[in-house]
């Protein structure tokens, strides 16, 4: 029967007594990195193309690092690339390079690399990866070549959970399908076990926020053509796109709301109608939509003077659950009317609704119980006019 190939001989320094901790598929050695960056000296040096087109051992390998920085919060990778760094044990430098021993000491005859550990108390002071010149390397993905070739980056990957204080748990009694076990195979990811004890040490990457607010919004208008520009949020998530929102009042977005589908911070739009618009622009990114911008009114065209006036003398009356408005018309030609309703004076936080109608009349039914302080105000293609006064319907 044909030997598995091992991927890492552990060597463990200064740690006489250590206790192998086993918890639901994964192992942990114990000690851990201080809180920050572990600074790794990539010293694989140049390769020729390889089979997945990097270019160099160090670009194929690098990628494992970023692998793990994704699944942990405390601690992160950082690559010195090309490093020149002196390659020793215990140098203070964390080196990984080709050998054909490790520090002398002969590599197994079916280990592929060695990851060295050395600790003061219970953190991890120094760690170097070897990889062993014996075998055939080069980069791919998919299943272990049958011609004996061997994946640089998936051995890397283990090798760098090894700097981390990871453990084999198929050497601790545990058969789970992990990155992290002895022997080399056609896995090349990250699985849940091992994203599990790498969490365990060093805890999890907090969840992505959406993005901040972007700042600075202004909008220009040339004929039927609405222009605008902002900046990009300071804070929160990566922004993935923006979304345009327009209204025929302030915050609201009954006339437009559309992606912009690029990350890029100006937009124009064109065959813009006439009238008044409110607008606002808010970043979307991987966790959803942010907060908006400052809103900033626009008008497009010259078909009008200035939005109508307020509506008049608006009269609110309940009977049982139906309120019958009424009010007289504003001057300034309203095409439609806006009605708007709050729990509480001048606000309008139970309605607010454009009637698509110039009638100055509007009945509401089934209305359920309570107090609505109601208003409503006229609008045209320059946008909408003030409120009117405001009246109670007590709806018993």
């Amino acid at each position: 029967m044909k030997k598995p190939i091992l991927l890492a001989a552990l060597v463990i320094v200064v740690a006489l007594g250590a206790t192998v901790t086993t918890v639901r598929g994964y192992s942990l050695w114990g000690p851990t990195w201080p809180n920050g960056q572990i600074v790794i000296e990539m010293q694989l040096g140049n390769s020729g193309p390889l089979l997945d087109g990097s270019t160099s051992w160090n670009s194929a390998a690098e990628p494992a690092l970023a692998v793990w920085n994704n699944n942990v919060s405390r601690v992160s990778f950082r690559v010195v690339r090309d490093s020149t760094a002196p390659i020793a044990d215990l140098n203070g430098y964390n080196n990984v390079f080709w050998a054909t021993s490790v520090y002398g000491t002969p590599f197994g005859s079916r280990t592929l690399a060695v990851t060295r550990l050395w600790k003061v108390g219970s953190t991890i002071t120094d760690a170097d990866v070897i990889f062993n010149r014996a075998f055939s390397w080069n980069s791919y993905r998919g299943r272990i070549s049958s011609t004996g070739v061997m994946d640089i980056r998936r051995v890397a990957l283990h090798e760098f959970g090894h700097v981390l204080g990871l453990f084999h748990p198929d050497d601790y009694g545990q058969s789970v399908n992990a990155i992290m076990n002895s022997t080399i195979s056609d896995l090349e990811t990250l699985t849940p076990d091992d994203i599990a004890g790498a969490q365990a040490l060093y805890a999890a990457p907090a969840p992505p926020a959406a993005p901040g607010a972007p700042t600075n919004l202004t909008v220009s208008s040339a004929g039927s053509s609405v222009s605008l520009n902002w900046r990009s949020p300071t804070s929160g998530g990566a922004v993935a796109s923006y979304t345009i929102e327009a209204g025929s009042s302030p915050g609201a977005a009954n006339l437009a709301r559309f992606s912009t589908g690029s990350p890029g911070t100006t937009y124009t739009a064109s065959d813009v109608g006439s009238g008044v618009y409110y607008m606002r622009v808010r970043a979307t990114g991987a966790d959803g939509a942010g907060l908006a911008s400052n809103e900033v009114t626009v008008v497009v065209g010259n078909g009008c003077s200035g939005p109508p006036a307020a509506p008049t003398n608006l009269v609110a009356i309940a009977t049982g659950t139906t309120v019958n408005l009424t009010w007289l018309p504003p001057p300034g030609n309203p095409t439609s009317y806006v009605i708007e309703a709050g729990s509480a004076s001048e606000t309008s936080d139970l309605v607010n609704s454009d009637l698509g109608s110039s009638a100055t009349n509007y009945r509401a039914q089934d209305v359920a119980r309570g107090r609505y302080f109601v208003r409503v105000r006229g609008t045209n293609s320059c946008g909408p006019g003030p409120v009117s006064n405001e009246a109670i319907a007590q709806v018993q």
